[in-house]
């Protein structure tokens, strides 16, 4: 099997980061379904909440005076992810209805990579990326499109802008799951699925800050039930209050 590891499939990230936890808010029916079907389910671009993504094969181009469009422009598929642990921002933003439950899991980009490598072991040096994404002012980003003039075609160019954003997302710290395969397989919503084994790649499950702490204990054997995960589930304490003892004074 292609090693996927191998320095075509990485993007903007060091060997050290390869281990270094990443985390992923999701509705906690979609982590059972992962679990249950033993499916990771990735998203075409035109998708994602900001839409400034996808911006250079959108664009197209001009060469020799003749503008073009990218025919692979939607062909793109991917799953976004962050390093951040002990954000109350991400939970705010991916968890924001206090009466649904959400669950976040977490993995390592090694993990997650490896996944996607093993269910396209034919070409995945071109079709299967991970990568850090990287934050710059837009005039920056206008630079990078221009390419100095030079026209690029390579999936591993294409794949190294979906991880630029603007400066005003710095605060989601993403690292993103990339696929490059073929529009016509995936699905009318744009959603592409492929078999995982979820025991493998996922290392802890946590529940949101907003479940009734009275009933979190039962909550968490109906989820071990139900995905059959036998690692560490948790539940966020972010919206806690402090567990400290009380202060003793003097006079």
């Amino acid at each position: 099997m292609h090693d996927p590891l191998s320095k075509g499939n990485l993007l903007n990230l060091t060997e050290a980061e390869l281990d270094r936890p990443i985390y992923r808010i999701m509705p906690e029916r979609f982590v059972i379904s992962l679990f249950v079907d033993r499916t990771n389910v990735l998203s075409q671009v035109h998708n994602w909440k900001d839409k400034f993504e996808n911006f250079q094969l959108n664009l197209g181009g001009r060469l020799n005076g003749e503008s073009f469009g990218y025919g692979f422009r939607s062909d793109f598929v991917g799953q976004c992810w962050t390093r951040e642990n002990l954000s109350e921002a991400m939970w705010g933003i991916y968890a924001n209805d206090p009466n649904a439950r959400f669950l976040r899991i977490r993995s390592t980009p090694r993990k997650v990579l490896a996944a996607l490598v093993a269910a396209h072991p034919a070409m995945p040096q071109d079709t299967c990326f991970i990568g850090k994404v990287q934050y710059k002012r837009e005039h920056e980003l206008r630079t990078y499109v221009q390419n100095g003039g030079h026209l690029e075609l390579s999936s591993q160019r294409f794949a190294s802008h979906l991880l630029l954003k603007r400066s005003a997302f710095k605060h989601e710290s993403e690292v993103r799951l990339l696929y490059f395969g073929d529009s016509k397989s995936y699905d009318a919503n744009g959603l592409y699925r492929y078999v995982v084994d979820p025991h493998a790649m996922i290392t802890q499950i946590m529940a949101d800050p907003n479940r009734d702490r009275g009933t979190w204990d039962a909550d968490k054997v109906v989820l071990q039930q139900k995905t059959g995960f036998t690692g560490e589930i948790k539940r966020s304490k972010i919206y806690d209050p402090p567990d400290w003892n009380i202060p003793i004074f003097r006079s």
